[in-house]
């Protein structure tokens, strides 16, 4: 026993300081490696502050090259113009630009031999010469086109230090003119820098190649930290001598004396670079914090496992004490004895107690009661234990225990409260009774189950059957020894799903019992229905053990019940939904279509002599009649629309989910009621005779107004349908008398244009593109349709639908077809030979596959000139595939076909795409045209439209241009050629030939 003791004490102490060593250990790493990840995190962050620092100059610098570019070509338009640099246009222009970068840069224009004559600060007095300036030598000797950065200068002008941005501009025969500047004063970058979140001891700066100070946030009122001096550690001499364009470095001598990690980053735009580092005593000022409080924890855990390990050794010891004592009194006690704590542990436990549990006594040491009583909660065995304690009473009470196997077993304990050492405890003792209780339980179950003559089920408290009686096995087909130890769910129909299960289980334990109907299968798979009574059976303290359930066939029940329903609701002789029930689905429909933003539509049938019928042949062949006509309207609408009877021989369709567009949800009624008049149009044979039938139909659309009754869309079918026998029967008429105009003027306009095509009645009008030195170029030919009783149709009226019903493909192939016979004839006249002639190609006519193979036979054909011929897309042809619109262009491009961009920036066109088609035009849309004088945002799409064509090498034609100022001014800009009715209108070909042949440039 003391080797014991000693053995236990040694081993307490040795974990007392491997758990403390284990902890310093572990707090060791945690802060060592949370060093590290600060460290690099804040080298992600002063890397990530150095490069917004780039982006943030980069950015001031791309607006400043933007605006000495605009100037440059403003100067040099104004060379080739002879117009003076002192012109009011041109100091207006530099003006703009001077103040757009009032904020960033001072702007000035000097001459080919340095003087400076316009811009910032600049007066008919200003003396001063960028002759001998570095930038000004470079663009003198070489005319590389870009924008130069110089290092750090000191302002002549402005008298203050400055980065100068410098362009040159040319005369019209590539001479040297002159030099755009602008000079961004340091106090730019000082703002910049001063805007960045750095910490205390941060530090942002910015030097030129020369290591020459541009800016220093935050100032240091010292010779190193003024701008101008040159400096800088050997870190970042090392950094600019390695050609490096970025990286970071740790710097411990710094000149204001502050350890720093620091990014540095070479700018792109500019000979210059950026340095942002942050204090360490900023960063790892946390850290330092954590590292004491990690000591002051380390301490803390050491005092907690020795005070720890003190109390522990004194219990081991008093548990030697009782375990001695116990012993003796527990071991040959024939009842299960156990001693349990204030808790329900056990603390003691006799062999008896371990076998009726069915686990060895190591095992039931320490085991509490709510592990093995299945009957009490553990809130009731929290109360039973203090009523215990507090009667000093011997107790006794019945429960049930769970074997280690999982069986349970009733016992009766027997239970007093004592003392033990100054500690109170509960003695009990454990009977097994379970023969005992299943005899009473057995009792109880006969007397509850089997006085009653229906079918009964009864199942334990696991739903597991354990008896069912004679008038089962009647109604189910089950004999007694096929369903018991099953459960209930093996005469499930399948009828029912989890959430009335749910309901029902609910139900059942909040009051004991449940009624209802329920579907059941039987043996042989026959499903009927059951009225069912579930009911619980409790023990004496009011749990659950048993379930009882009876329940008789109601399938009778169910047939009167079905056939009551359909008397109600559907008519007896066509099975058709009554009115009643019509009205019911309406109701609904009306409240869908509010919710889901569609629109329905009724329409309203009845048979035209149908009275005649009844008179002649009588009601047995009426009935007939009507019998054929409801399964010929069920064959004529969707599944999910409603057929109904309301009486003699008036019939309503009810037609669900249609479009939101009211002429769409027309389109589809009229669809349907063309349908129905065609199938009701025919002969019927009645028994012995037949009969030629017909039928109105009035048809009305609902759902737009949700508030309305549900008769309000039948009253108005029902006119409908009047106004459709008025009109001599065999007919359909909407409610709406413009609706139905529309429709029929919609169709007929459709109809119209395949005629049209056939009838040869489509021609080609061409409008004369001019140049700017006013010469004709070519054409545009435009389609037009000369009606033989409408006269001319609008191409806004017919070229939408045509787009919609498929027409615009073989029309724009005729188009195609004819401007190419045309370039053909024109090709035989010297005078016409160099016309060429643009044709507008939908976006539904370039995506068919054989597009490119048409053009090819086309050209091929008619002898046409490729070059010659020009194709307009709209922006929606480039929405969607753009490679197979890039490869249908390539291989068009190759038999030498021209394309264009028709009305450029009226939709959407990506500028990434925009560069790889193989473009040769772009057209200014005349929709900015039309105010280009007025409107200044429509002036700059102008501009911009054109500055973006002659970056990408396109030429550049506006169209509707009616006016010369608006042709003045488009030149101005740079536009190549013009369209419109300054000009000419469309004319056809002998018109246009007249034309041509007056035209004088």
């Amino acid at each position: 026993m003391q080797q014991r003791r000693k053995t236990i004490f040694l081993a307490l102490v040795a974990t007392v300081v491997a758990l403390n060593l284990f902890l310093v250990g572990l707090l060791t790493v945690a802060l060592g490696e949370a060093k590290l990840r600060k460290e690099a995190e804040v080298r992600t962050t002063v890397d990530n502050l150095a490069r917004l620092l780039d982006q943030s100059v980069s950015s001031s610098i791309r607006g400043i090259d933007q605006s000495l570019r605009e100037v440059q070509l403003h100067l040099e338009r104004s060379l080739r113009n002879q117009t003076p640099l002192d012109d009011a246009e041109v100091v207006a222009q530099v003006s703009f630009h001077e103040s757009w970068l009032a904020q960033i840069a001072e702007l000035r224009v000097s001459d080919e031999r340095g003087n400076v004559l316009l811009g910032h600060g600049v007066t008919p007095g200003t003396r001063v010469n960028y002759g001998d300036r570095d930038f000004f030598v470079m663009h003198r000797a070489h005319d590389d086109g870009r924008t130069l950065a110089s290092k750090l200068l000191y302002g002549r002008i402005s008298g203050t230090w400055i980065t100068v941005f410098s362009r040159r501009y040319n005369h019209p025969d590539g001479r040297f003119a002159g030099v755009v500047t602008a000079a961004v004063p340091v106090q730019h970058f000082q703002q910049l820098l001063a805007g960045l979140q750095m910490g205390p001891r941060g530090i942002a700066l910015m030097r030129d190649t020369d290591l020459t100070l541009i800016a220093r946030a935050p100032s240091l009122d010292a010779p190193a930290g003024r701008v101008g001096s040159q400096g800088g550690s050997q870190e970042l001499a090392d950094l600019l001598a390695s050609g490096q364009s970025h990286a970071t470095f740790y710097s411990a001598r710094t000149a204001d004396g502050v350890n720093r990690t620091n990014a540095y980053r070479k700018l792109a735009l500019m000979p210059a670079f950026v340095v942002v580092g942050m204090g360490e005593e900023d960063y790892l000022a946390q850290w330092r914090a954590d590292v004491r409080k990690a000591a002051i924890l380390s301490g803390l855990f050491l005092l907690v496992t020795v005070c720890t390990a003190w109390l522990l050794w004194r219990l081991i010891r008093a548990n030697e004490r009782a375990h001695r004592r116990s012993q003796i009194l527990l071991q040959n006690a024939s009842d299960g004895i156990h001693i349990i704590d204030r808790q329900g542990r056990v603390i003691e436990a006799s062999d008896a107690f371990c076998r009726m549990l069915g686990v060895p006594r190591s095992e039931a040491i320490g085991m509490n009661v709510a592990q093995w009583d299945v009957a009490l909660s553990e809130a009731e065995i929290r109360a039973l234990i203090e009523r215990v304690h507090a009667s000093r009473e011997v107790t006794t009470f019945e429960t049930t225990h769970r074997r280690s196997d999982g069986s349970e077993r009733a016992v009766e304990i027997t239970a007093f409260s004592l003392d033990l050492h100054g500690q109170p405890v509960i003695f009990g003792s454990a009977r097994d009774i379970t023969e005992r209780k299943q005899a009473d339980e057995n009792l109880r179950i006969a007397a509850t189950a089997f006085d009653s003559q229906v079918a009964m089920l009864i199942t334990d408290a696991q739903q597991c059957i354990v008896r069912v009686n004679a008038a089962f096995t009647d109604v189910t087909g089950y004999a007694a020894d096929e369903v018991i130890g099953q459960t209930p769910h093996m005469l499930s129909s399948g009828r029912h799903d989890a959430a009335f299960y749910a309901l029902m289980w609910s139900d059942l334990n909040e009051r004991g019992s449940w009624q209802g109907e329920i579907w059941n299968r039987r043996k042989s798979g026959e499903i009927y229905p059951q009225a069912l009574s579930i009911g619980a059976v409790k023990d004496e303290h009011g749990r659950v053990t048993h379930y009882v359930s009876t329940f008789i066939d109601i399938t009778s029940n169910k047939s009167s019940e079905e056939q009551v329903r359909k008397l109600a609701f559907f008519d007896p002789l066509t099975q058709l939904p009554n009115r009643r029930l019509l009205l019911e689905r309406l109701e609904h429909a009306v409240r869908s279509c509010a919710l889901h933003k569609g629109k329905g539509a009724l329409l309203v049938v009845d048979l035209d002599n149908f009275k005649s019928v009844n008179d002649t042949a009588g009601h047995h062949e009426g009935d007939m009649l009507l019998e054929q006509v409801s399964r010929i309207l069920q064959n004529c609408v969707r599944e999910e629309d409603t057929v109904a009877r309301l009486g003699s021989d008036e019939f309503v369709v009810m037609l669900e989910a249609l479009s939101e567009d009211d002429m769409e949800a027309a389109r589809h009624a009229e669809i349907v009621g063309t349908k129905i008049l065609q199938a009701l149009h025919r002969t019927f044979q009645l028994g012995s005779s037949e009969h030629r039938g017909s039928a109105s139909i009035g048809i009305t659309l609902f759902g737009e107004n949700p508030a309305e009754s549900v008769d309000e869309p039948l009253k108005r079918a029902d006119l409908a349908m009047a106004q459709a026998k008025l009109a001599g029967r065999n007919h359909l008429c909407f409610f709406d008398p413009q609706m139905q105009a529309d429709i029929h003027a919609r169709a007929e306009l459709d109809a119209g244009l395949w005629s049209a095509l056939e009838k040869g009645q489509f021609f080609l009008q061409y409008q004369p593109q001019v140049s700017a030195d006013r010469r004709i170029i070519g054409v545009e030919a435009l389609v037009r349709w000369r009606h033989p009783e409408r006269g001319m149709v609008s191409p806004a009226d017919f070229i939408p639908v045509a787009e919609e019903n498929g027409l615009i493909v073989p029309l724009g192939r005729w188009v195609i077809e004819t401007a190419c016979v045309q370039l053909a004839q024109w090709a035989a006249d010297p005078a016409k030979a160099d016309l060429s002639i643009a044709v507008n190609v939908s976006a539904r006519q370039f995506r068919q596959e054989r597009f490119v193979a048409d053009v090819c036979e086309i050209l091929d054909r008619t002898g046409a000139d490729p070059a010659r011929l020009e194709l307009e897309l709209t922006e929606s042809s480039l929405v969607t595939d753009v490679e197979s619109v890039i490869r249908k262009m390539d291989a068009l491009k190759a038999r030498g076909v021209c394309f264009s961009l028709d009305d450029f920036g009226t939709g959407y066109s990506s500028l990434a795409y925009l560069k790889r088609l193989p473009l040769d035009q772009l057209k200014i849309d005349q929709g900015f045209v039309r105010d280009i004088l007025d409107d200044p945002n429509d002036a700059a799409i102008a501009r911009t439209v054109i500055v973006l064509a002659e970056s990408l090498g396109l030429r550049v034609i506006a169209e509707g241009v009616e006016t010369e100022a608006q042709s003045a001014f488009l030149g101005a800009q740079g536009c190549h050629a013009y369209q419109g009715y300054l000009f000419s209108r469309p004319l056809n070909v002998a018109d246009l030939e007249a034309f041509l042949a007056a035209w004088r440039p």
